[in-house]
């Protein structure tokens, strides 16, 4: 669990992780690690920041759903899957990293926000 004290450092770190995610492209494993850092340290946030401003900022931050039911399947889809089976599933799970990277790079900006609200806030 994160403490009080370290609130600015895991801030900073996830920032960092999200940068790293888009850099490298991550997939949907490393994603969906980020996405569940990032909810930990929003639960914290809402628990121990009573500051209506911040509160709100921290209630903006997009919540990563990787595990949404997939929309029907498009033309391309059917193509692909028509031609290789094992290359329509990678194509698939690779749009859905890059989906989600699209909301990581929203979160990364959020943070950043929300870092220098906090220094303000703690001191």
């Amino acid at each position: 669990m994160i403490e009080k004290r370290n609130i600015i450092r895991q801030i900073t770190d996830i920032q960092n992780q999200a940068e790293r995610l888009i850099k490298l492209k991550s997939s949907l494993v490393e994603i969906e690690k980020f996405a569940d850092y990032s909810s930990e340290i929003k639960l914290f946030l809402i628990k121990y920041i009573d500051e209506d401003f911040i509160l709100k900022h921290v209630h903006e931050i997009p919540d990563l759903n990787l595990h949404e039911s997939d929309s029907k399947p498009g033309l391309f889809d059917l193509i692909i899957y028509s031609f290789n089976f094992g290359l329509g599933a990678y194509s698939k799970e690779r749009r859905k990293a890059d989906k989600a990277l699209k909301t990581v790079r929203d979160i990364r900006g959020k943070y950043a926000s929300l870092e220098f609200m906090l220094k303000n806030y703690f001191n």
